[in-house]
């Protein structure tokens, strides 16, 4: 590993938004109490004087996950892998991995299947 995923601290708030932290540019650590009593969270001290703490938020990462590497939404609190898919039937609402196997995974809504078929317009230049 050699990147974890943060969200930046702002002085006593965390941000919504999460972010890819290189282990080398971690300067030192300190200890923080957050919010309720007895909430400790680590921060990580960068050489520019930023602040991290780790996420632990699931919608930051699957936000950040799906800027880069082909992951999407494609239900409340799960994702699909577009650069495994093999087919993708957004009639029924699946995303096949694997059709011979029967491997899927559902896309959940209408909005949903635009979203997926969108992104994979935009990843791979087709339908």
């Amino acid at each position: 590993m050699k990147e974890i995923i943060v969200q930046r601290k702002e002085g006593k708030k965390i941000s919504d938004e999460a972010e890819w932290l290189p282990l080398a540019n971690i300067k030192s650590t300190s200890r923080w109490q957050f919010g309720a009593k007895h909430v400790f969270k680590t921060v990580f001290h960068t050489a520019d004087k930023n602040e991290y703490v780790y996420c632990t938020s699931n919608d930051a990462i699957m936000h950040l996950l799906h800027k880069d590497n082909g992951l999407i939404v494609v239900d409340r609190g799960r994702m699909g892998n577009l650069h495994h898919a093999e087919v993708i039937d957004y009639e029924k609402g699946k995303m096949f991995f694997d059709v011979k196997s029967d491997d899927y995974i559902e896309i959940i809504g209408e909005a949903r299947k635009s979203a997926v078929k969108e992104y994979f317009q935009k990843l791979f230049g087709k339908k």
